[in-house]
């Protein structure tokens, strides 16, 4: 029976033997320490195609022990919120996904970042042959020296950088309500993308939703008018309830008008047109826009190039009023005439002269009344020329007509204009 398993067990020893690569080149006697433990050290191997692909797999290897070392570290020693390492985000995780990508995220890390095989402790490497699989590889071993004080560096420096990107996320969520420019809110995602790379626990959706709230301020800025008078138009940007800033320059179209300036004057915006191809239509406007992110805020402002226009005229018939005669002439009478203005601007009338064939013309001067605003407006003279009755009556004359002149005012511009009366129907009370 002792035999039999002795037997066996030779068989079964020369299996292994068989099916275990064979060593073919080494850089020297096999070394105690490798696959060993030894405090103060990082022990790995790493395997590749070439003996350059297995030193770069083991000081890969090196890091990610390292970076699993501080994580290990980290989650012992966390005074994170119970709710975020309660979650499956742990710190550990984190460290797993750190780990995952140690090529790229090692450069934030300098310790991690100056791993090389000129700071090895001792090194040894085995060229092996596969029978089984007809291939050779390399096997190299590094005894990597990572002190405890190294360890606990690392541990600090995580810490603080942890609390620096939770200070910041804080920080950036309360300016969600104080923000002053487009450039601040465009700065700020910037800083929760970056954010996002750097957090995977309960943090990582708080960073998702102070970045929607942030792309939700683009659509809530208003365009709002300042001052808008023919030929000028000033607006500011507007979020809720204070004025918004930006550098960034609007576009600015119309239909009509030919943009001279636009000039950026900190808290409100100017711009300067030439009105002058623009006909009198009611949807005249300047459109101005600004493109923030993916979102579009435009505005029509429209403007109306009568604004500053004064225009009167006359069509219902003047009326004549007696106050006193005498036998002959109407010695005084008030003249009403209603006059209609075309446009809103306020005018005032100065001087008025009617003309009536056969008496000397009438000169009413010094009335100085002012109106405003597109219709009708009435206007009643105290006339104190001497008018004959039988040349002037109304009465019995199929088309009493007078002529004569109304001169007044723009004063929005101050420009002096006359109406010229020609064959107004008139009518007398005598």
């Amino acid at each position: 029976m002792k035999k039999l398993l002795c037997a066996i067990l030779l068989l079964f020893t020369g299996l292994v033997a068989f099916t275990q690569p064979k060593v073919t080149d080494k850089s020297g006697r096999k070394p105690d320490w490798v696959n060993g433990v030894e405090k103060d050290f990082v022990i790995v191997s790493g395997s590749g195609a070439t003996i350059n692909d297995a030193q770069n797999s083991a000081l890969m290897i090196i890091k990610e022990r390292i970076v699993s070392s501080v994580a290990d570290n980290v989650k012992a020693t966390s005074t994170m919120k119970t709710e975020e390492t309660n979650t499956n985000k742990s710190v550990h995780s984190f460290f797993e996904k750190y780990t995952a990508q140690v090529t790229s995220q090692s450069g934030k890390v300098p310790y991690l970042q100056g791993i090389s095989l000129s700071n090895a402790n001792e090194f040894y490497w085995e060229k092996l042959f596969d029978k089984k699989a007809n291939r050779t590889f390399y096997e190299y071993h590094i005894k990597y020296p990572f002190p405890e004080f190294e360890l606990k560096k690392l541990v600090s420096d995580f810490k603080f950088r942890d609390k620096e990107l939770t200070d910041n996320l804080n920080r950036i969520e309360a300016e969600v309500e104080t923000v002053t420019s487009i450039e601040q809110i465009e700065t700020n995602l910037d800083e929760l993308k970056a954010l996002q790379d750097a957090f995977i626990d309960a943090r990582l959706d708080k960073v998702n939703t102070v970045s929607a709230r942030y792309r939700g301020l683009f659509k809530a800025v208003e365009l709002t008018e300042v001052e808008n008078t023919l030929g000028t138009l000033k607006f500011t940007l507007r979020l809720n309830d204070r004025i918004i800033s930006t550098v960034k320059k609007p576009t600015v179209t119309s239909e009509c008008a030919r943009i001279k300036g636009t000039k950026n004057n900190v808290t409100d915006w100017e711009i300067l047109y030439d009105y002058d191809n623009c006909y009198e239509d009611p949807e005249n406007n300047v459109t101005v826009s600004f493109r923030f992110s993916n979102s579009t805020v435009s505005k029509k402002f429209y403007f109306n190039v009568a604004a500053n226009k004064a225009s009167i005229f006359v069509s219902e018939t003047i009326q004549f009023v007696k106050l006193t005669d005498d036998a002959d002439n109407i010695l005084t009478s008030d003249c009403l005439i209603t006059a209609v203005s075309k446009y809103d601007s306020p005018f005032t009338i100065q001087k008025i002269t009617l003309e009536i064939k056969g008496i000397a013309p009438i000169i009413i001067e010094d009335i100085d009344k002012s109106f405003k605003g597109k219709g009708n407006h009435a206007l009643k003279l105290s006339v104190s020329s001497l008018m004959a009755k039988i040349i002037t009556t109304s009465a019995g004359k199929s088309n009493p007509v007078l002529s004569g002149t109304i001169q007044y005012t723009n004063q929005s511009t101050g420009e002096n204009l006359t109406y010229r009366i020609y064959n107004q129907k008139y009518s007398t009370s005598w």
